[in-house]
């Protein structure tokens, strides 16, 4: 059991973060004993712990007791663990002190944390506040530059490490489903639906301009094969044809995403009104915002995803800063869908602090918006389904990869390899991990003058290949609402090597079951990668029932 003490204000963001860490913790309670004890409060007290954590970039009584100095750091920091990089966000410390280094400073000798041993008890002081950076994660995130990095998940891994490397018994339920390595989920942004809804605007004139001047320099500079060149030719020359109706509409694609993901279910996100730009938006390109379609422009098309069991959410439009707005939003797809338990993500992923607020009271059930537009990664430093901070119900998705990010002149503006190279480091992590990768690929973009279908392809190939669990956005937010929910109601450690643990599971029905995890053994060379992989180290456990009773090897 892991024993709490916070600042005050620091409470709830704990509760968070236990619920990433979903492992046996509580408050600190001095009637209690624990075997491992985090402190973040300036006075720390006398914990009959065999692993106690003092976090803080302050001074504080154990540093008098024990002679350590802290000198505050300034700048940009990050720490090295191991082989792991993070970087920290909050204020920070560089320790002088008698001890065992066990965090250092990037690019220098600087410490920032130090391992202390006692007879009975290993104290680490480590000079920053763990939960501080927790709480800048989950809310204001991180910078493009620091996408790549998953740092909540690395702040994880580091404390999961220290306690299994003190060999303390550590029991978990990690962000899995059982039988899976990870959560998939695919969605998709219809910000247009039919080249035929717009008629010399700006909208047609930029696809033209791409399909033939665009791509005839991307040719030349090696950036696209020229079967791709004479394809987005042959449809800007068509466009007279599909206006006039005698040729099918090219972005009309709900169809070939059903083929392509006649396996994996999706989430398809659709706007509610049309031609409205949104209000708080500023700027000459604001208007265009409008879409030229609403979900009644479709009403068959989102029928029959329904129908093929895939799901439809709100592309919202001003529901991230005003209640009312959002209430009609949700409404007008409720009344196509008749899906009473309904998900968003803003157009334009425009959001604020009061976004989520405001998205519960309006009564979405989860937001999928808090990602970047110019770059891919984890903006909250996770890939976990979080609850955001000062909200009761609502669960944020968190977007990590999107096409237009990838491969748009404006962002990255990546080749194929190199846009594979950084999709396959983000499954490699989701592989250690654990978590929801969530994918946007935008309807119209395996269309010309994208296509990006190719890519796509392979990349559901390689997912399937890693043995993921495909998941609407609702259904992977719900599989994240049962485990919130899982409590552990009491764990006996019979010997060395049997545990039984008690536990209650509010949502028993709900498919992949949640999966125990056990750490047992002594992590060699202080590698943080090793924490989280079952194996030599650790054995996983499908839970069916209330009582379960677990042998395993020291």
């Amino acid at each position: 059991m892991i024993g709490v003490i916070p600042k005050k204000h620091e409470k709830e963001i704990v509760e968070e973060f236990f619920q990433l860490f979903k492992t046996p913790w509580e408050f600190y309670d001095e009637d209690h004993s624990y075997d491992v004890v985090i402190v973040t409060r300036g006075v720390v007290c006398k914990a009959n712990a065999r692993l106690l954590l003092i976090y803080g970039s302050e001074r504080n009584q154990f540093d008098c007791n024990e002679n350590i100095a802290l000198s505050p750091t300034s700048g940009k920091v990050f720490v090295q663990c191991g082989n792991v990089e993070i970087p920290i966000y909050g204020n920070i410390s560089a320790l002088e002190g008698v001890g065992n280094p066990t965090i250092r400073v990037k690019g220098g000798s600087t410490i920032a944390g130090l391992e202390v041993e006692r007879s009975r008890e290993t104290i680490f002081r480590i000079g920053y506040d763990l939960f501080e950076e927790v709480r800048f994660l989950l809310s204001e995130g991180q910078p493009p530059e620091n996408a790549h990095i998953p740092t909540l998940e690395h702040h994880i891994a580091m404390l999961r490490g220290w306690i299994v490397n003190m060999r303390i018994p550590l029991i978990e339920i990690p962000p899995a489903p059982a039988g899976y390595n990870f959560i998939a989920c695919l969605t998709h942004d219809v910000d247009f639906v039919r080249i035929r809804d717009h008629k010399f605007d700006h909208t047609m004139w930029g696809f033209v301009y791409r399909a033939t001047i665009g791509s005839f320099l991307n040719v030349l500079k090696n950036r696209i094969t020229w079967s791709r060149f004479f394809q987005n030719w042959k449809a800007a020359l068509s466009l007279p044809f599909i206006y006039l109706g005698i040729c099918r509409d090219i972005w009309l694609q709900f169809d070939k995403y059903l083929e392509i993901e006649k396996d994996a279910c999706s989430t398809f996100f659709i706007i509610p009104f049309k031609k409205k730009a949104g209000n708080k938006l500023s700027g000459r390109i604001a208007k265009r915002r409008a879409s030229k379609y609403d979900i009644t422009s479709i009403q068959d098309i989102v029928k029959n995803l329904v129908k093929q069991g895939h799901e439809v959410g709100v592309h919202g439009i001003d529901a991230w800063h005003n209640i009312d707005l959002g209430r009609k939003e949700l409404k007008r797809i409720y009344q196509v869908t008749g899906q009473s338990d309904i998900g968003i993500r803003i157009h334009w992923l425009c959001f604020n602090d009061q976004s989520c607020r405001i998205l519960e009271k309006a009564g979405f059930k989860y937001d999928s918006t808090f990602g970047y537009n110019d770059t891919v990664g984890y903006r909250g430093g996770t890939a976990q389904a979080f609850r955001p901070l000062e909200v009761r119900h609502l669960l944020e998705l968190p977007l990590h990869i999107q096409d237009t990010a990838l491969f748009s002149s404006g962002y990255m503006n990546l080749t194929d390899i190199q846009a594979w190279s950084l999709c396959s480091k983000l499954i490699e992590n989701a592989l250690m991990y654990g978590g929801v990768l969530t994918i946007l690929w935008h309807q119209r973009s395996i269309a010309p003058e994208r296509l990006y279908g190719d890519f796509y392809i392979d990349l559901l190939r390689y997912l399937k290949e890693n043995n993921v669990w495909f998941a609407t956005g609702g259904q992977a937010v719900q599989w994240f609402k049962k485990r919130r929910d899982f409590n552990f109601n009491a764990i006996q450690y019979v010997d060395d090597n049997t545990v039984t643990i008690k536990y209650s599971d509010s949502r028993t029905g709900i498919i992949p079951p949640l999966m125990l995890r056990i750490h047992k053994r002594k992590l060699p060379n202080n590698d943080l990668s090793h924490a989280i992989h079952s194996g030599t180290i650790c054995i996983d456990v499908p839970l069916t029932g209330e009582i379960e009773r677990l042998a395993f090897s020291g």
